[in-house]
C-alpha cells in the first residue's frame, strides 16, 4: 500500500523528493542499528523486509482475485474496513499517540488523494496484468523526484534525469510490446491507469510528507483511511448489495483480508522494523524484489506470462530507478528514506 503505497518512522518509504531528510528519530533508528548490529539483527532485519516486499508485491494479485467479483469502488472501501480497526488495534498496542492538532486539513487533503491513488490503479488493474503492474509502480520514485521538481523547485542532478530517461523507455516497452502502435490502443488503457496511479501517489507522499516527519507512520496511515473509509461506506452503499458478502467465494474473502490485513497493515510494520535494524539506504535494495515475488505467484496462480518485452522493459524501469537512487544515496546529504508503498 502498497496505503501502499504504492505509501514515516525510521524511514518507511519516500521523501524530499523521492526521499525524506533525516530526522532526529532516523538517528535513534542507527543507534538501534548498532545495537542490533549482530548476526541475528541482520537475519531479522532481512527477514522483515523481504516479507515487507513480498507482501506489496502480492498485492496486485489479491487485488485481481477481488475485481473477478467486485467493482473498483466496493473493492477499495472493503480494503479500507478492513484495514482501519486493524491499524487501530496495532496503534493501541504500541500506544501511540493519535493527534491531529493542525494538521487536519493536511489529513484530509491525504485522504482524498490516497482513495484516488487506490481507486486508479484498481481500475487500471482491471485491464492490466499484475506483472505489468509491479514492474510500472516501481517507477514512483522517479515521479515523486519529478513532481518535487516540479512542484517544489527542488533540484534533479543529471544521474536522477539520466534514470528517469531510462525508466521512461522501460515504460514504453513494457506498454507498447515492443510494437509503438500499442502505445494508444484501447489494450494499453489498463498501464496507463497503473502509471497515473504512481503520479497520484506521488502527490499524496508530497502532500503528507510533513505529517510522516511529526508522527509514527501506522498513526499517520489511519488518520488519513478514516475519513476516506467514513465517506466510501455510505457512497459503496448506494448501489452494494451488503448480503453479496456472505455470497463471495473464499478466495475472494482470503484476498480481501490478505489487502487489509496484510497489505495496508502488517506489511508496513515489517518494513519499519526491517529499516529499525538495516537503516534506510539498505532497506532500499530490498524493494527491486517486488515485481520478481509478484511474477512469481502471478505465473502459476494466475496463469500470466510475461512476454520478453515485458521482461526487458521491467528491468529497464528497475535499471533507471537504480540508476538515479544510487547517485542520489551516494551524493552525501544523510541517509535516503525509500518510498512509501504505492501498492
Amino acid at each position: 500500500m502498497c496505503v501502499s503505497g504504492r505509501h514515516l518512522q525510521c524511514g518507511v518509504r519516500s521523501a524530499g523528493g523521492a526521499y525524506r531528510v533525516p530526522s532526529s528519530r532516523s538517528r535513534r533508528c542507527h543507534a538501534r542499528e548498532e545495537d542490533d548490529g549482530g548476526t541475528a539483527g541482520v537475519i531479522f532485519a532481512r527477514v522483515f523486509l523481504v516479507v515487507a516486499v513480498v507482501i506489496w508485491g502480492w498485492t496486485f494479485i489479491a487485488t485481481k482475485v477481488c475485481l473477478r467479483y467486485l467493482s473498483p469502488a466496493e473493492l477499495l472501501s472493503l480494503r479500507f474496513q478492513i484495514a482501519l480497526p486493524v491499524l487501530l488495534a496495532m496503534i493501541l498496542a504500541r500506544g501511540t499517540r493519535l493527534s491531529l492538532r493542525r494538521d487536519a486539513g493536511r489529513t484530509l487533503l491525504g485522504s482524498a488523494l490516497i482513495t484516488l491513488h487506490f481507486l486508479v490503479q484498481i481500475t487500471g488493474l482491471r485491464y492490466t496484468s499484475a506483472t505489468h503492474t509491479s514492474w510500472i509502480i516501481a517507477v514512483t520514485p522517479l515521479v515523486i523526484a519529478l513532481l518535487a521538481r516540479t512542484l517544489l523547485g527542488e533540484r534533479i542532478g543529471w544521474a536522477t534525469a539520466s534514470g528517469m530517461g531510462v525508466a521512461t523507455l522501460g515504460i514504453l516497452l513494457l506498454v507498447s510490446g515492443g510494437r509503438p502502435s500499442a502505445l494508444t490502443a484501447p489494450s494499453s488503457v489498463g498501464d496507463w491507469l497503473v502509471l497515473a496511479s504512481a503520479h497520484t501517489w506521488a502527490l499524496y507522499t508530497i502532500a503528507t510528507r510533513d505529517l510522516a516527519r511529526r508522527q509514527d507512520s501506522l498513526a499517520v496511515t489511519f488518520l488519513i483511511l478514516l475519513p476516506a473509509t467514513v465517506v466510501s461506506v455510505p457512497a459503496m452503499a448506494v448501489e452494494f448489495d451488503w448480503s453479496r458478502l456472505a455470497r463471495l467465494p473464499l478466495e475472494a474473502v482470503m484476498a480481501l483480508l490478505f489487502l487489509g490485513v496484510l497489505g495496508m497493515a502488517l506489511a508496513q510494520w515489517f518494513w519499519q522494523e526491517g529499516i529499525a535494524r538495516a537503516g534506510a539506504a539498505r532497506a532500499g535494495i530490498f524493494l527491486y524484489l517486488e515485481p520478481v515475488a509478484t511474477m512469481a505467484l502471478a505465473v502459476p496462480y494466475l496463469g500470466e506470462r510475461p512476454s520478453a518485452a515485458t521482461l526487458a522493459g521491467g528491468l529497464l524501469v528497475l535499471g533507471g530507478v537504480w540508476l538515479a537512487q544510487r547517485r542520489r544515496n551516494a551524493g552525501g546529504g544523510g541517509e535516503r528514506r525509500p518510498a512509501d508503498r504505492a501498492d
